[in-house]
């Protein structure tokens, strides 16, 4: 039998949308509303065009079916056509822009679609806009032009209207193709309304301006959104790499300061401790006022230099609010009392009430523990030593301690870590812990009683900084012990061992001669050079950095200043990790280092056999 459609055009652009929307199923994967939009109008041309062809066949075949196959097939395929047209108009709004989806035209289409929905509800009670014979022919009702052309032409020629509106939106060759393409659907759709309605175009029509509208609008607006979002790609991952190299910038200018406030504090603290020596040994009132004002100026330089270095720590959009005062700025507007302090007697300051307490001191350094023990047991503290924060936790564990000295860097764990581990375990939940650092710029001490530190300490620390920590934590009281200073001797040992400066070391050492030569005398017996070497070949840095600055504490406290200088460089070295270099250098040190440690032994050795 003869089909009594000519269903040929529909039929063609069939494999057409199926492809398109296993495309855009596939390819269009951004969420975005006019992606969401142009999907839903692809599928439902699609599938419009299917119930089309299928509708035209099962009329040709109306013997065949009964009524009630033939009514639903009639309704999903009216339905799908105006469906179709009015998401036309939805997604050629959401193209433009959402907000005209909130205008009058937008919700009259709205109304319209919900009159179109009860006028194909009402048809199957009343068959106003179609029924069916007893013969089972299709009869049209009053209301079936309007229902099955009017609606669709209608929401067609609305979007078409919204289109040339805001024809700004669109670029030239995308206005020329649509309005192409609009007068082409019309003029098929006017075709088979009033001409041949046994030709079916208004599917083919619905395809071929989807073609179009993709090749027009979707794709190039889609291979733009694709290039933007390659563009944000790229531009993240730039910005990912500056953020890499801004937080190493930021690291290598903590590491820069750190190493600032070392160099920096170390000449000037010599200076202040001759400036101390000299006061407390001569009697010359001329001698002692310029004395005075050299360590006035010594420490005016230091609090200018930290001035520089905090300032030169600060964030750039901080520092835009204020300026750096410059030395001029400092001297008139500080008291000169501000920098003096004890200038050095006889009567070195002292506390009671400590006979009941017990100290734990953590640190690397067997001096700085040595001096620690000494600077306490006479206060009538109970003293306990531990060499690294492993060996603190054990002993934490075993006693009660009123108050902690822990070092920072030190080996198989430090001072930090173990912080965190006693905290953790609550065994020490209410005794302050006192950090002892060599960092000394501002920022570092906020950070260390951020990790729960009671208060920060840098080396090298003198009785003074230990007394004001403890009469801070402890409840404790001055009293006065008297000793006395031989100046002589002192100056007699100098004389001796030139290799070292004896002053720098008198301010540690309380001035203990006794003290300081038995430091003088472990120092020269260490095998710390041959322990250094050995990390170095086993390629355990962190070690050997522990090593190195257990070193430089040592130089410096015996006065050692070449051996301090060597330290810190290869301190640096370490920290950069140039270990080629490290491997080079290290050679020097160990040369002046075991020359010094071998002049040390034999004047010591001299002595006591005198």
């Amino acid at each position: 039998m003869i089909l009594k459609y000519n269903i040929f055009l529909e039929l063609a652009v069939i494999p057409l949308d199926f492809i398109l929307c296993v495309f855009f199923q596939l390819r269009y994967g951004d969420d975005t509303k006019v992606n969401k939009e142009f999907k839903l109008l692809a599928y439902l041309v699609f599938w419009g065009t299917i119930a089309d062809v299928v509708d035209a066949v099962m009329l040709s075949y109306d013997m065949l079916f009964s009524p009630v196959p033939l009514y639903i097939i009639h309704t999903i395929n009216y339905c799908l056509a105006t469906g179709g047209s009015f998401q036309f108009v939805r997604y050629v709004i959401s193209y433009v822009g959402d907000e005209y989806s909130r205008t009058d035209g937008s919700f009259i289409n709205r109304v319209l679609l919900l009159i179109y929905g009860i006028l194909i509800v009402q048809n199957f009670f009343t068959g106003t806009v179609f029924s069916y014979s007893d013969s089972g022919e299709m009869l049209v009702g009053p209301l079936f032009t309007m229902v099955v052309y009017a609606f669709p032409l209608y929401y067609i020629l609305s979007g078409g209207v919204f289109i040339l509106s805001h024809s700004e939106n669109y670029a030239r060759k995308m206005k020329y193709a649509l309005a192409a393409t609009f007068v082409f659907m019309v003029s098929l759709y006017a075709l088979q309304m009033f001409l041949y309605r046994s030709l079916l175009v208004t599917f083919f029509a619905a395809s071929i301006a989807i073609l179009v509208i993709f090749l027009t609008l979707e794709t190039p607006d889609y291979i733009k959104l694709k290039k933007t979002l390659e563009e944000l790609s790229i531009s993240k991952r730039e910005l990912e790499a500056s953020s890499i190299r801004a937080t190493e910038a930021s690291h290598a200018k903590t590491r820069f300061l750190a190493q600032m406030s070392n160099d920096i504090r170390t000449p000037v603290n010599a200076i202040m401790g001759y400036s101390n020596l000299i006061l407390a040994d001569t009697e010359e009132e001329e001698t002692k006022e310029y004395t005075r004002r050299v360590k006035i100026s010594a420490k005016r330089l230091l609090t200018f230099f930290e001035s520089v270095l905090n300032y030169v720590s600060e964030e750039s959009d901080e520092k835009a609010s204020r300026r750096l005062p410059s030395m001029a700025e400092l001297i008139e507007n500080t008291d000169e009392s501000e920098f003096m302090d004890d200038e050095g007697n006889s009567v070195r300051k002292g506390l009671t009430g400590a006979s009941d307490m017990r100290i734990l001191a953590v640190d690397d350094t067997p001096a700085n523990l040595d001096i620690l023990v000494r600077m306490l047991t006479p206060m009538g503290f109970t003293v306990d030593t531990a060499s690294n924060g492993q060996e603190a936790v054990i002993q934490v564990r075993k006693f009660r301690y009123d108050l902690i000295f822990m070092d920072h860097l030190m080996p198989i764990m430090d001072g930090v870590k173990a912080l965190r581990q006693l905290r953790d375990e609550k065994l020490c939940d209410n005794t302050p812990i006192i950090i002892l650092t060599a960092n000394a710029i501002e920022g570092e001490e906020e950070k260390y009683l951020n990790e729960g530190f009671a208060a920060y300490l840098t080396k090298p620390f003198t009785e003074d900084m230990v007394t004001d920590i403890l009469k801070r934590f402890l409840p404790l009281k001055d009293s006065n012990v008297s000793g006395s200073m031989d100046v002589i001797a002192w100056e007699n040992l100098q004389e001796r061992i030139p290799m070292v400066r004896v002053a720098d070391a008198r301010e540690y050492t309380l001035h203990d001669i006794r003290l300081y030569k038995k430091i003088l005398l472990e120092y020269s017996k260490e095998e710390s050079v041959s322990r250094i070497s050995q990390a170095i070949r086993n390629a355990d840095y962190t070690s050997c950095m522990a090593l190195i600055r257990s070193e430089r504490d040592m130089a410096k406290l015996i006065g050692a200043d070449k051996l301090v200088k060597m330290t810190e460089r290869l301190e640096a070295i370490c920290r950069k990790k140039e270990f080629d270099l490290l491997r080079e250098r290290i050679g020097a040190f160990a040369e002046e280092r075991n020359d010094i440690a071998h002049a040390l032994y034999e004047e010591l050795q001299v002595e006591n056999n005198e």
